[in-house]
């Protein structure tokens, strides 16, 4: 009994063993699946880090937008890396939150200076907190959108250019990123995708410069001459894109562009009544003796010199900008060849800028407007129902500079994919407005005006210009009862070979010779400086 009890227990302890081999090897197979499935379940994290949208450049492809530089971290949570950040973050308990979720993260530091392995800095373009730079014509975004100016006119492509910064890595299945293994960062865009404008950015400093230095409200445009292209286009008061319901209830108007806006034009329009009358063979013998008034059908037109000018040709009616003589000389001009020479200047049409982004088209009046005497003899020297945009009247001054052949004033250039190379290139549009020796007449009598006029204000120290100031009424009055006038200055620069033409409007201020002449010269003179 004994020996059979001894090979019962041998029997059981072997199957005890085998039984314990067995459950062994199937523990392992059961691990080993779950490994197998584990790692099938492994996948990609993406990690993707706020975009830049595309850059608006100026024509040396130098950058408008995104002028600041912005840091973000891009973070493999290990202790010590999440430590070398806490000297480089504003908020330590943001990131430590991050931190604690175990996948990769990024987050903003101050600067790049960090080294260490499992760290990377990423640099993203954006505007930030900057004044903003020709403010009315870049405009401002909203929650990735362009709002105004060419932000909104040129979305589509602003946005086609994003830059987004982006992690891959791999992961297991809660999300954790697995060691050992290879990770990428990389760019979508590349950051320089954008716009070309015909904006010079110097240029633009200067303008706006010299704008803000006259303290009123206004605008001023530069136009190279020769192409039409807008190398600087300023507007007051401007806003700040980053704060703006500071203005919402501003009664200055400063989401207006006013370069964009239509004025009362006032005694620079006697420009185009002369280049008529040149056209015409009116211009060269016609004499008229100023009393200090004239009368057209009972209405009585003043000259601001109450005693009169005396006996004055065209070049002198020009100078001391006498308006009797306009009203006398328009006479013999048909309400046709004035409405046609001054729509060949540009008054009266839209200039379109971009897409949905155009001036304002003023009011040129008809020619059965002008078959009204009163209506005809207020035209001759800008006023009346004539109004027109800073910009126009820019572009009448740079055909009269450019022997008579008028260039639609352009402000995008083309766009471009990486910065540097100038794609879709727009042409110039360009007409022959007036005779070219009626232009060089014009541009003559212009330098003369310039040159000879009593305390010109406008007169550039560093260079030679032609130039033409305005004081237009408005027919509104302030609290006192005096009549509120917008100051003009336009001209060009050099006199001798024109390359530039300057337009300078007050809005409000009064005399164009007090208030526009001065920001006309300061504007030259700079420019002159700068080697423009």
């Amino acid at each position: 009994m004994e020996a059979m009890n001894k090979r019962i227990q041998g029997v059981t302890a072997a199957f005890l063993v085998a039984a314990a081999a067995v459950l062994t090897r199937l523990c392992t197979v059961l691990t080993n699946a779950d490994a197998i499935a584990a790692g099938n379940a492994q996948g990609s994290y993406i990690l993707e880090i706020p975009v830049s949208t595309g850059t608006i450049y100026d024509r040396d492809m130098q950058r408008l937008t995104n002028t600041a530089t912005r840091y973000y971290a891009v973070v493999h949570p290990t202790a010590d890396a999440v430590a070398a950040l806490f000297t480089k973050v504003t908020d330590v308990s943001a990131l430590r939150k991050a931190a604690k979720q175990g996948r990769p993260f990024f987050c903003e530091v101050t600067d790049s200076e960090i080294s260490h392995p499992n760290i990377r800095i990423v640099e993203v373009a954006e505007q930030g907190n900057l004044p903003q730079l020709a403010q009315h014509l870049v405009g401002y975004r909203h929650e990735g959108k362009g709002v105004t100016g060419l932000q909104a006119a040129c979305d589509p492509w602003l946005s086609a250019c994003n830059t987004t910064a982006r992690l891959e890595c791999t992961v297991n299945a809660t999300g954790v990123m697995l060691p050992g293994l290879a990770n990428s960062i990389y760019k979508d865009g590349g950051g320089m995708g954008g716009i070309i404008t015909s904006l010079e950015r110097d240029v633009q400093q200067i303008t706006e410069a010299a704008l803000a230095d006259s303290g009123q409200n206004g605008a001023a445009v530069v136009l190279d001459i020769q192409s039409g292209e807008i190398l600087a286009m300023a507007s007051l008061p401007v806003y700040d894109a980053n704060h703006l319901a500071d203005y919402l209830d501003d009664t200055d108007a400063p989401f207006l562009n006013r370069a964009l806006c239509a004025y009362s034009v006032g005694s620079i329009f006697k420009l185009a009544i002369a280049a008529a009358a040149i056209d015409e063979g009116l211009a060269e013998g016609y004499m008229y003796t100023c009393t200090g008034k004239t009368s057209v059908y009972g209405r009585v037109f003043r000259c601001h010199t109450h005693e009169g000018h005396g006996l004055l040709s065209l070049q002198d009616a020009l100078t001391v900008s006498c308006n009797p003589y306009f009203v006398s000389l328009s006479r013999f001009l048909s309400p046709e060849s004035l409405v046609s020479t001054a729509s060949a200047f540009g008054f009266g049409k839209s200039i379109r800028l971009a897409e949905g982004m155009q001036s304002a088209a003023g009011n040129l009046q008809t020619v059965d407007e002008l078959e009204i005497e009163a209506e005809k003899a207020n035209f001759s020297f800008g006023q009346g129902k004539l109004l027109a945009t800073p910009l126009q009247v820019a572009a009448f001054t740079a055909c009269i500079a450019n022997e008579g052949v008028y260039c639609t004033p352009k402000l995008l250039l083309g766009v471009t994919e990486d910065g540097k190379t100038l794609l879709n290139a727009t042409p110039t549009e360009r007409t022959q407005a007036i005779s070219a020796e009626t232009a060089r007449q014009l541009r003559q009598m212009m330098i003369n005006v310039l040159n000879t006029a009593e305390d010109a204000k406008g007169l550039p120290q560093y260079t030679t210009a032609g130039g033409k100031t305005s004081t237009a009424q408005t027919g509104r009055y302030d609290a006192e009862g005096v009549e509120l006038c917008h100051g003009w200055m336009t001209g060009f620069f050099p006199a001798e070979s024109p390359r530039y033409a300057v337009t300078v409007m007050i809005e409000n201020g009064g005399y164009g010779n007090t208030c526009a002449a001065p920001v006309f010269r300061r504007i030259i003179d700079a420019m002159t400086i700068a080697g423009y």
